[in-house]
């Protein structure tokens, strides 16, 4: 007995594929059966054409030639035919084909439907039996898990003990540094007041903004218990030097900003045509607190600079800024009366209200601008920076 092979029948995709692959040779043959009928139709149409042309000519060379031109258009006709005749052919085997195909694709999907169906059933089984050994390993473990649910109770509530217990800790803890907040300050009250004025181009008056401010501080009552350190033309490098060495409560900045950005000078000589360092809220925010004693207060006098408050509040409680543009002269009286406040030992939200007042009452169309923010469990209207005592 010789070698077999075992014939595979084929898939319903390769079938598909070659059905196909024969739609698109019937569609060409089609086609060229198409093309080669327009081409006999038009040379049958020559020949007779000059047939005629030859029944009327008078001259036998002319008759003559007419004759041999149609004789040549009935030969080409003639191949022409022969050509439909043959595609035509090809037309009826791959038609042939193709209802062969489609008999074997339907042959093909109802075994693979029998399969699919053998497999289906195959799997549920093996489902089944998984299923019933699942639930059996479920009922034996359940001893177990009742078990270790008990030690998770008594892990939990030894937990929740301790949790409890340095929630309470925490607790006192904030409540005793919140209440050291409000308390006024022994000391004297130190302010960082840094002014830029980077952009040539855009010019502000923050000399005559920080002698206004000096000038209603020392007017006011606790004028002793204030010290201002101004760095003009500021940088970010002068920023974190005077924190360093002159530990501010409050830390103010006038000069150009916007939503995204605070403009600092860049330490050059001349005026050229810098537009200044800027710098972005986080950064300025990383600045403010990377020394061990952060500032309590911190005063961007600077356009839409409120944008910005929300993000510098952390280590730092009180947070003021403008919530659009403001003009230079509105700037400058807002600075004036809310320094001036302070150092009359009011509270800071009362800074505000007063400096917002003062602009009003003046005809200033800013005064809505300044924006005071603070961490959650400080209240502003509650914190004095300065006192008498």
């Amino acid at each position: 007995m010789g070698p077999f092979s075992i014939q595979l029948m084929p898939t319903t995709a390769q079938i598909q594929q070659k059905l196909a692959a024969l739609y698109t040779k019937r569609a060409d043959i089609e086609t060229k059966i198409g093309t080669a009928q327009g081409k006999k139709a038009k040379k049958d149409a020559e020949a007779d054409s000059k047939m005629a042309s030859a029944a009327k000519a008078s001259i036998d060379s002319s008759r003559r030639s007419y004759e041999r031109q149609a004789q040549s258009a009935r030969r080409d006709a003639l191949r022409e035919s022969n050509k439909i005749a043959s595609l035509s052919k090809d037309l009826a085997k791959v038609a042939g084909d193709i209802g062969s195909q489609q008999k074997a694709l339907t042959v093909a999907e109802k075994s693979e439907t029998a399969a699919a169906k053998r497999e289906s059933d195959k799997a549920r089984r093996v489902r089944e039996a998984d299923q019933r050994k699942e639930a059996q390993a479920r009922k034996a473990d359940e001893r177990r898990r009742q078990q270790e649910r008990l030690e998770d109770e008594r892990r939990r509530e030894a937990d929740q003990a301790a949790t409890t217990a340095r929630i309470a800790e925490t607790e006192q803890r904030l409540s005793a540094e919140i209440a050291s907040l409000h308390e006024p300050k022994a000391e004297q009250l130190r302010i960082l007041y840094a002014t830029a004025a980077a952009d040539k181009q855009d010019p502000l008056r923050v000399d005559q903004e920080i002698r206004r401010v000096k000038a209603a501080v020392k007017a006011a009552t606790h004028r002793d218990l204030v010290i201002i350190e101004h760095l003009p033309a500021a940088t970010p490098t002068d920023v974190l030097d005077t924190l360093i060495s002159f530990r501010p409560h409050v830390v103010h900045f006038s000069g150009h900003a916007n939503e995204t950005v605070l403009v600092f000078d860049e330490g050059t000589d001349g005026y050229g045509s810098s537009k200044g360092k800027r710098i972005g809220p986080d950064v300025f925010k990383e600045l403010l607190e990377s020394t061990d004693e952060a500032p309590l207060l911190v005063v961007l006098n600077a356009c839409k600079s409120a944008a910005q408050l929300d993000l510098l509040l952390g280590k730092v409680s009180m947070a003021v800024g403008m919530d659009d543009s403001i003009h230079d002269v509105d700037a400058i009286v807002f600075a004036a009366r809310f320094y001036s406040t302070l150092a009359e030992g009011q509270s800071v939200n009362a800074a505000l209200t007063t400096a917002c007042f003062e602009m009003k009452m003046n005809g200033l169309s800013d005064h809505d601008l300044p924006t005071l923010r603070a961490v959650d469990g400080v209240d502003p209207a509650d914190v004095r920076l300065i006192t008498g005592e």
